[in-house]
Parts: structure tokens; C-alpha cells; sequence
């Protein structure tokens, strides 16, 4: 890599990081607000499953990942759905082709999401009653939703799955009550739609 591809590579990831600390951020704000006296064992309960293993989480959300990758990358070849010429876009073309690119799209967005929108979101707000908890996980998904909308200007297949990855994201979560298998399987949605889109 020369001098200036190298620049352009460190902007390129500290543009994808700065774009994804205001979830983080504005996450531990809630938490706070919300959490005041117990913002540490709130955190930890994110990440700690209900009644199933680490090891069972983790293999859960391996296996959903993997199965959200080969369902969509089979419809968009089915489909020939191309991606929208975007900024957003262009931005994660040119990520996608360094090791460093692939592991702040997959981990990173996969965490920093995940921790807002189904952590914070869903985990500050459900049980409270069965009717309030799916109110709060469509809300959580819709909101996931919208924020995607622009990178996939007019590709109605891309605002389906998006959708519907982040209700399968937010219930991996819901019925687990851990973090850990919508986090696996966001980062290994994005590693595997990335690379897919790079390899064609």
C-alpha cells in the first residue's frame, strides 16, 4: 500500500468508526438516564444469555449468520439486484478490499448496532408486559430500518432484508437475552454480503 493509499485507507476506517460511536454513545446516554444506579450490571446483562450457554449463543448466531448470508445472496442473484451507486456505498467497496475494511464493517458494525438498537433499545424497555415488548421490538427494528434506507436508495429487495435481518437480530436477542448471537450474526451478515459484492 503507498503512502497515500494508506491515508486514504485510515480515513476511509476512521469515517466507518466515527459514523459508528453516536450509537455507542447515545446508548450509554440512555442507559444512563434509564440505568443511573446500575449501568454496569445493566451492561454485563446484555451480554449474559437467559438460560442457554455462551457456547450455545455463539453457535446460534454462527448459524443464523450463515443462514441470512446464503438466503439473501441467493435472492440477489435470483433477483440481479445491484447495489445503489451511494457515498455510503462507495465507502464500503473500498473498505471491503483491506483485512483491517472487512473486520470494522463485520465486528464493528455488527457490535456497535446491535448494542443500540437491540441492547439499549429493546433491553431498557420490554418486560413490562408481552404487548409493550413487541411494540418495543418493531420500533427498535423500524428504527434500524430507517437509517439504512439512504444507503440503499430505491433497491427494494435491500429495504426488505434489512428489515427483516433486524427483527430476526432484535428476537435473536429477545429469546435469548443476550447480545452475543445478534452480534455473531449481524457481523457475519455483513462480512458475507460485503465480500460477496466485492468477489462480483
Amino acid at each position: 500500500m503507498s503512502e497515500l493509499s494508506t491515508k486514504q485507507h485510515n480515513k476511509l476506517l476512521i469515517q466507518i468508526v466515527l459514523g459508528l460511536m453516536p450509537f455507542f454513545i447515545l446508548g450509554l446516554i440512555l442507559i444512563a438516564i434509564f440505568k443511573w444506579k446500575e449501568i454496569i450490571p445493566f451492561i454485563i446483562s446484555l451480554f449474559t444469555p437467559n438460560d442457554l450457554s455462551y457456547l450455545s449463543v455463539t453457535l446460534l448466531g454462527l448459524i443464523v449468520g450463515a443462514i441470512i448470508v446464503i438466503i439473501t445472496v441467493c435472492l440477489i442473484i435470483m433477483t440481479k439486484t445491484e447495489l445503489p451507486q451511494s457515498d455510503s456505498a462507495e465507502i464500503i467497496n473500498k473498505l471491503m478490499k483491506t483485512h483491517s475494511g472487512i473486520a470494522v464493517s463485520s465486528i464493528g458494525g455488527g457490535f456497535f448496532e446491535e448494542f443500540f438498537f437491540r441492547g439499549v433499545l429493546i433491553g431498557l424497555f420490554i418486560g413490562y408486559s408481552y404487548v409493550i415488548d413487541w411494540v418495543v421490538i418493531f420500533l427498535s427494528t423500524f428504527l434500524f430500518w430507517i437509517i439504512h434506507l439512504p444507503q440503499y436508495k430505491g433497491v427494494y429487495l435491500a429495504y426488505l432484508g434489512v428489515f427483516i435481518n433486524g427483527l430476526i437480530f432484535a428476537l435473536l436477542f429477545y429469546f435469548t437475552g443476550s447480545l452475543i448471537p445478534a452480534i455473531i450474526a449481524h457481523a457475519i451478515y455483513n462480512l458475507g454480503i460485503g465480500i460477496y459484492f466485492i468477489k462480483k
